[in-house]
């Protein structure tokens, strides 16, 4: 604890001074009862909070409150002791915590905390905190009433470059102006990007607010949204003032590369504090006339350092990527105890909540121009195309929405079937395809039978494709479980389950090339996540369809590419930078799937259900080299420049490679390095005379 007293200062709390009580759990730290710690949610932040608070001395996670909670995961991490219940209430009202954390999707946050509050925690809320500004501060406003404590999860705040930032202003100067700069990635195929721009939003808005007051001085007067410029491609632009000092948020989710940063300019140097490496450029003074030769090599070296220094720390570190979030759980708790100001004031969670709203209007109105136009492209593509023919009975499809669903959903409604497709929610108009029904349904929650009214044929492409053992049980195993079942009680009798061809046992163990009699590598998480999730829905829809009187037949595609908007597989090598590492010898074949391929070939199962193959291993028929496959990418990206990485070296550097990460970096399943791109071998007998029986697209192209 005394890091954060000598880094932060004892009782005067990080962003300004709040009104503090003692809690129940109130004291020293070596003589007063461990904080009792609830948590309310479990997902992939939830984790992450749970392996920052077992870090913490004297505070113990007594309940987690998840329905959707896997004890699995969850055991390791919390004590013997620890309840995991179903809801919020008996959360707090049986177990009765001290603090809770509250890690769920945003739009439950404002009732929760205020439920919490209520049952006197203290509450640390994930961001983004609220959706609107009201709702802040009606959560600050009874944490007041009541004496407890709130912080947002504005954890950046708390990394080292913000804090080396803050010990170095008076260097600078008076501060003239604060940039804020983060580009991200689409991290889910779930959402909009408007949605994900809002969701990252908070971390380059509450640093900006933070260096805005500490700049001005000002800790009162309301922060002007001078302009705003934001698209529905999630970009934003945004002009911010207090008093003499201007601010500058920049989130986009198309500039590259990744990167997030804070630039404080003043009248006697500049501070660039990033967070992608961890480090800090500082450039005191004025940098003019003879000076201003020095720059660039100071910048350099500092960056050179400061990387150095932050990279060494990612992967030495035992708190890992997240630091900030267990400083800031750290000195939360520390404030409750000491009975001090919380590490961050009301008035700094108000701000960022009231101007991120005043953003995400912006990208909503944006957003809301876009859809229009493309509901009217929709409706009038829908009434161009000949209309369904209701007597096949409708195909019911799932992932609809993804990679492969989407040119099989556009296949299927062009060959004059009735289309309808379950997604977690009805996508946006420009997500659509014409003359298909959407409808909602979150699979690994159960599936109503009504949704399969009127469906003859079930073709099942959604699966999770990120997270752990967790993710993979509910919506790629559980979810197959309840479609499959809810088929059966339909009266669907035809089902299609799209598998991958990474469930079957690789070639070294078979002692061959890989065939549809080859079997299902089932009950092996060492292949990872999504491998094991994809060979246990395999394994478990083919017995539910014979119990079920299901005719079950399984499609397995190859590494899906999309040769009209071409991106590497995984296996084809890495993108590092300027370069792309090509793994691999250039002559050497990778077997792939083009994502219209499979279309055509589903659609034919669609229109031959009994005379298709039961299993088929779904390869392009002759498989590309990987230099065509290079040349494919060089296409859109001739930026790249290619360096080849033979494969023979690869597997020598394998071994060493697993050593390193084992011993060194401590990881109990190290990768397969080498097994991450070798090529198996396949024959493609089946697949060539299914991709010819399917015959050219059906698609009119307009």
């Amino acid at each position: 604890m005394g890091y954060i007293r000598a880094r932060f200062g004892q009782g005067s709390g990080l962003l300004g001074n709040t009104d503090g009580r003692m809690s129940k759990s109130s004291g020293d730290v070596g003589s007063s009862p461990a904080l009792r710690v609830g948590l309310i949610g479990s997902g992939k932040m939830g984790i992450n909070h749970l392996k920052a608070i077992r870090m913490i001395p004297n505070a113990e996670v007594v309940g987690i409150a998840d329905p959707a909670a896997n004890e699995e995961t969850l055991r390791p991490l919390i004590p013997a002791g620890a309840r995991i219940v179903k809801s919020a209430a008996e959360l707090l009202e049986q177990i009765k915590p001290d603090v809770v954390h509250i890690v769920t999707p945003q739009f439950t946050h404002t009732e929760l905390a205020l439920q919490a509050l209520r049952a006197g925690c203290h509450v640390y809320v994930e961001k983004p905190f609220t959706p609107t500004r009201a709702d802040a501060e009606r959560i600050v406003a009874l944490a007041q009433e009541r004496g407890l404590k709130v912080v947002a999860g504005h954890q950046v705040l708390f990394e080292l470059p913000n804090q080396i930032a803050h010990e170095k202003l008076p260097e600078i100067g008076d501060v003239v102006h604060v940039e804020s700069f983060f580009s991200f990635r689409m991290v889910r195929r779930t959402i909009t990007r408007v949605e994900q721009c809002k969701d990252i939003l908070p971390h380059a808005v509450y640093p900006l607010v933070d260096h805005l007051r500490r700049a001005s001085g000002d800790r009162e007067s309301p922060i002007t949204l001078t302009a705003v410029d934001a698209s529905a491609a999630g970009d934003v632009y945004a002009l911010l003032r207090l008093g003499k000092v201007t601010g500058l948020v920049t989130v986009t989710l198309s500039g590259r590369p990744v990167e997030q940063f804070q630039n404080i300019i003043g009248t006697n140097g500049s501070i660039r504090a990033d967070y992608i490496i961890g480090g800090v450029v500082h450039l005191s003074g004025p940098g003019d006339s003879v000076g201003v030769l020095f720059t660039p090599y100071r910048r350099s070296s500092q960056t050179v350092a400061g990387a150095n220094r932050g990279i060494f720390n990612l992967f030495t570190s035992k708190v890992g990527s997240y630091r900030g979030l267990k400083v800031l759980t750290e000195s939360f708790y520390q404030s409750i105890r000491d009975r001090t100001p919380a590490p961050m004031s009301p008035s700094h969670i108000v701000d960022t909540v009231d101007i991120c709203e005043r953003i995400g209007q912006a990208l909503d109105a944006s957003e809301a121009i876009v859809e229009s136009a493309a509901e009217q492209r929709v409706v009038a593509l829908e009434r161009a195309l000949p209309p369904a023919d209701r007597e096949r009975g409708v195909v019911l499809v799932t992932g609809g929405t993804g990679m492969l669903g989407k040119p099989v959903v556009t296949e299927l409604r062009h060959a004059g079937f009735p289309v309808r497709v379950l997604s977690r929610r009805v996508p946006k108009p420009s997500q659509r395809v014409a003359g298909v029904e959407y409808l909602p349904c979150d699979l690994g929650g159960g599936v109503d039978a009504t949704l399969l009214d009127g469906v003859s044929l079930v073709v099942h492409c959604a699966a999770e494709t990120a997270g752990g053992k967790d993710e993979h049980i509910r919506n790629s195993i559980t979810a197959t479980k309840n479609l499959i079942e809810a088929a059966a009680r339909a009266g669907t009798k035809r089902f299609i389950h799209v598998s991958s061809v990474a469930v079957l046992k690789p070639g070294r163990q078979v002692r061959g090339p890989i065939d549809e009699q080859t079997p299902v590598d089932a009950d092996n998480l060492g292949r990872g996540p999504y491998v094991w999730g994809k060979a246990e829905s395999e394994v478990l829809v083919q017995k539910l369809g014979r119990d079920l009187g299901v005719d079950v037949k399984v499609v397995r595609p190859g590494p899906l590419v999309d040769y009209a908007d071409f991106h590497a597989a995984g296996r084809l090598g890495r993108e590092l930078g300027p370069w792309y590492v090509a793994i691999g010898g250039r002559h050497s074949p990778l077997s792939v799937c083009d994502v219209w391929t499979g279309a055509r070939v589903i659609r034919s199962y669609a229109t031959s259900f009994d005379q298709a193959p039961p299993v088929l291993n779904m390869l392009e028929g002759k498989s590309p080299t990987r230099k065509e496959l290079v040349t494919r990418m060089l296409e859109h990206r001739p930026d790249l420049k290619v360096i080849w990485f033979p494969g023979w070296l690869l597997r020598l550097a394998n071994g060493p490679a697993m050593l390193a990460q084992r011993f060194l970096l401590g990881m109990k399943k190290p990768m397969d390095v080498y097994g991450a791109f070798a090529s198996e071998r396949y024959r493609t007998d089946l697949a060539n005379t299914t991709i010819e029986r399917a015959g050219p697209s059906v698609i009119v192209r307009r």
